[in-house]
């Protein structure tokens, strides 16, 4: 019989909660699913995640590092500030809507403020100070005042296209909040069209 270690096993779990989770979103995972389509006893899960709590964790935590992944490589490409704004925004709503059931897992609409979200709130604040310093924001708007703003859209556009991804909608609502919101924050000299 061929035994498997440790961490076979929690990579295991981790992928059968993860496969859940984007079939039926995070409500989807349950430990004796998980357990069947790792197969492994219950036991198993719990030494590694201790309840079901630390496995949707887990699984959040997983969703993480692919987002902050993919909204780096689109990020890179940018050639104006407001190509910059928009690869981040165009990069957060592909996610959502490839992984509709997780998203509201990673971005709730309220509670606590995880590590992750700060994290992602940083990565954003940082972008708009060093627009600041190259002189690229709108005259009255701050790094700070263009995090929260942007913020808030980007979560409500991202959240609106989790709640129905196959919406043929979806690209002219995220469009139309996005080149409002860079009208609104760029510096006409630093701005061009996003799609040029």
């Amino acid at each position: 019989m061929l035994h498997t270690g440790q961490s076979g096993v929690r990579e295991r779990l981790l992928a059968a909660a993860f496969e859940a989770a984007v079939a039926g979103g995070v409500d989807a995972v349950s430990t004796r699913a998980v357990c069947a389509a790792a197969r492994v006893q219950d036991p198993a899960l719990y030494h590694h995640f201790g309840n079901r709590v630390g496995l949707v964790s887990a699984v959040v935590d997983r969703a993480f590092e692919e987002y902050f992944a993919r909204k780096d490589n689109r990020s890179r490409v940018a050639s104006t500030p407001a190509h910059a704004v928009a690869a981040g925004w165009d990069a957060h709503v592909a996610f959502a809507r490839a992984y509709p059931g997780r998203y509201p897992a990673m971005y709730p609409m309220s509670g606590k403020q995880s590590a992750h979200l700060e994290h992602s709130s940083a990565l954003l604040r940082a972008g708009f100070d060093q627009l600041a310093r190259d002189e690229a924001l709108a005259p009255g708007i701050t790094p700070q005042l263009a995090t929260s703003a942007l913020r808030a859209a980007l979560r409500g556009v991202a959240h609106a296209v989790a709640a129905d991804p196959c919406s043929p909608h979806n690209d002219f609502m995220s469009a139309t909040v996005r080149d409002a919101m860079i009208t609104r924050l760029i510096n006409p000299r630093q701005r061009t069209a996003p799609n040029d």
